[in-house]
């Protein structure tokens, strides 16, 4: 994630019931090379609803703060995977669709937002975008992701259990308007 993504995630984000409604300032955070705690963020992209593409910032990288872009094959399509560059490139006709936010700990992680754009829902997005933080976190030595999740949420929580993760524990109340339990989640990644 970077940047000029923020108009976009902001608008996939509002769109979506289900999603924290974070500020700005708190993805621009996110997106913050040395913020602390360090976070992973990635973005999904697609050209014409058929070429996929995951691209990642991250502390544990250049001074530039980039990564070498790797794209999973089946996130290629018809695109090219793009080398190390020390500038982000843009492509015209690229709109992101979806986006992961998680923060690492102490060798845990916390899966902190995960969200896809209504239309592009239910297409393999957020399962390709969950399998790459995993790799981007397994490549960074966590050895869990924690999540919690309303108890109202059966469709999120069917989809973490999709891939992997187990319940762990629930917080009474956590959440308000409406209140309501919080489900709380775990993938082992060791």
């Amino acid at each position: 994630m970077r940047g000029t993504d923020l108009e976009r995630v902001l608008e996939i984000a509002e769109g979506l019931r289900e999603a924290p409604h974070w500020t700005a300032g708190a993805y621009h955070a996110a997106m913050d090379v040395g913020s602390v705690p360090q976070r992973v963020a990635l973005v999904a992209e697609c050209d014409s609803g058929r070429d996929w593409e995951s691209r990642e910032i991250s502390a544990e990288t250049s001074p530039q703060g980039l990564k070498p872009n790797r794209v999973p094959q089946e996130f290629v399509g018809t695109a090219e995977a793009v080398p190390f560059q020390s500038e982000p490139i843009e492509r015209a006709g690229w709109v992101v669709v979806g986006f992961v936010v998680a923060a690492i700990v102490a060798g845990e992680a916390e899966l902190e937002t995960i969200a896809v754009g209504e239309a592009e829902q239910r297409r393999g997005v957020g399962g390709r975008l969950l399998e790459s933080l995993v790799e981007e976190l397994r490549d960074q030595q966590v050895r869990n992701v924690n999540l919690e999740v309303r108890a109202s949420n059966r469709r999120a929580i069917g989809f973490y259990g999709t891939h992997g993760f187990k319940e762990s524990g629930r917080r009474k109340r956590y959440y308000a308007d409406p209140e309501e339990d919080a489900v709380l989640m775990r993938l082992a990644l060791s």
